[in-house]
């Protein structure tokens, strides 16, 4: 009980201020822990407990990922990159324990993404339901160079998590300077822009770059 309320009371600063700015004290102090070595009783270290609670939130969002793909991949699909992104758009967190404990999750992958990225890659290395989706959208998106792919990929899941995190505070919070967030229509608007980020064509300047850099390399090597 007690190592759950001080990674709920972590994740909920972490993911407010930013994992630099909340130091030891101040999660014992949200925490409600008199014992000032209350965190490194619990875990070895604040590193550890910032990577517990990647792995945790890691873990609901991938079961789900996986959980979604499975029905879809029983019925044929996906058939589109729109299924996909449905999957990927859509996270439940019903699978925790209390949905209160993770209404920060996202937030805190955003904070984590900025300062830990490697200890997160490392945290979240084996997601293989994510690593379904990324199969799938390298199968049905358009023809063009692997490493062009590769990059759209990139910043569409960042896109899913800067927009994932601005929703999730949006109807979380009460946020009416972002309104949007409250219509119906949004989420599904997410996933189109999701769509067009993997599948818009690529540019006759873009690939003039694209192709001298590999020429570049090509005299360099």
């Amino acid at each position: 009980m007690t190592r759950r309320k001080i990674k709920t009371a972590a994740m909920k600063l972490f993911a407010e201020k930013g994992l630099e700015a909340v130091s030891v004290r101040d999660i014992n102090k949200a925490a409600g822990q008199r014992n000032a070595g209350s965190i490194n009783y619990h875990f070895s270290s604040r590193d550890d407990l910032i990577r517990e609670i990647m792995m945790d939130v890691g873990k609901i969002l991938d079961d789900d990922h996986s959980a979604r793909l499975d029905r879809i991949e029983a019925t044929g699909g996906p058939r589109s990159i729109r299924d996909v992104a449905d999957v990927l758009v859509s996270p439940s967190l019903t699978a925790a324990v209390d949905q209160q404990e993770n209404r920060h999750s996202l937030r805190f992958l955003q904070m984590a993404v900025m300062s830990h990225r490697d200890m997160l890659m490392e945290a979240m290395d084996n997601s293989p339901g994510l690593n379904r989706c990324l199969d799938h959208l390298r199968r049905m998106a358009p023809e063009m160079p692997e490493d062009l792919l590769d990059h759209r990929i990139r910043l569409g899941m960042k896109f899913l998590l800067i927009t994932g995190s601005a929703r999730e505070q949006a109807l979380q919070d009460g946020d009416n300077s972002d309104p949007y967030w409250q219509e119906q229509w949004a989420p599904g608007n997410v996933e189109d822009a999701f769509v067009g980020i993997i599948t818009a064509p690529v540019s006759p300047q873009t690939q003039t770059l694209f192709d001298q850099r590999d020429d570049t390399q090509d005299l360099a090597s």
